[in-house]
C-alpha cells in the first residue's frame, strides 16, 4: 500500500485545500474568462450543491457545440472525489472550461481562463470518451460513497457514470487509473495557476 499514488493523493489534497481556501477568501472578486473559454457557472451559485448540480446539467448547446445525433459524445466531466467527509468536485468541459468545488463551500471558478488549465481540462474530457463504454446511464446524481471516486460523463445522450474504489487506484489495479490521473493533471494546473496569480497579485 506504499504506492506512489498514495503519496500523490496526500500531497494533492493538502495543496488543493490550501489554494481553495485562498480562493474562498477572495471569492468576491469576479472571475476572468477568455472569449474562447467562457465559463457557464459565472458567477457561481450560492452553495456547493447548487453549483455542482448546475455543472451536471450544462448542455452541449450551452457550450456552443453541435453534436450529430448518430454519435454519443462526451463534452463534460464532473469528478466527485470523496475525501472522508468532504467531497471535491472537479468540473471540466471540452471547450476548456474548468471549476473546482469543495463541499465545505470553497470554490475556484473560471480556472479555464488560464490556457494551460483549459488545455488539460479539454484533454481530460477527450480522454473520458474512451471510458464511456464502462459507464452506465444514470438519473441519480448523488455523491460517491466513502472511499470512492465517481466520474459523471456528460453526453448529448444523457449522463453516464463510472465509479472506482480509491484503494484500487492506490494499488494501481484500477482500469480507471488513467482517467483519475488525467483529472489530477487538471487539478495540478489549477493549483499552479492560482499560486502564480497569488505571486503576481
Amino acid at each position: 500500500m506504499d504506492s506512489i499514488y498514495i503519496i500523490a493523493i496526500i500531497f494533492q489534497v493538502g495543496i488543493l485545500i490550501f489554494f481553495l481556501r485562498r480562493s474562498f477568501n477572495a471569492k468576491k472578486q469576479p472571475a476572468k474568462a477568455s472569449p474562447s473559454n467562457q465559463e457557464v457557472i459565472t458567477p457561481a451559485p450560492d452553495s456547493y450543491e447548487a453549483a455542482r448540480m448546475a455543472a451536471l446539467h450544462v448542455s452541449a448547446q450551452q457550450l456552443g457545440l453541435q453534436i450529430p445525433a448518430s454519435v454519443t459524445k462526451v463534452y463534460g466531466v464532473v469528478m466527485d472525489w470523496d475525501m472522508g467527509g468532504t467531497v471535491l468536485s472537479l468540473i471540466a468541459y471540452i471547450n476548456g472550461g474548468a471549476n473546482a468545488l469543495l463541499s465545505t463551500g470553497a470554490t475556484v471558478t473560471g480556472a479555464g481562463a488560464d490556457p494551460e488549465v483549459a488545455k488539460q481540462a479539454s484533454e481530460f474530457v477527450q480522454v473520458a470518451q474512451d471510458y464511456l463504454n464502462r459507464g452506465v446511464p444514470v438519473s441519480d446524481l448523488g455523491y460517491p460513497p466513502p472511499g470512492t471516486v465517481r466520474f459523471y460523463l456528460l453526453t448529448n445522450k444523457g449522463i453516464f457514470a463510472v465509479q472506482e474504489l480509491l484503494s484500487l487506484i492506490n494499488d494501481n489495479s484500477s482500469p480507471l487509473l488513467g482517467l483519475f490521473f488525467r483529472g489530477n493533471m487538471v487539478l495540478d494546473e489549477i493549483k499552479a495557476s492560482k499560486i502564480a496569480q497569488g505571486q503576481t497579485a
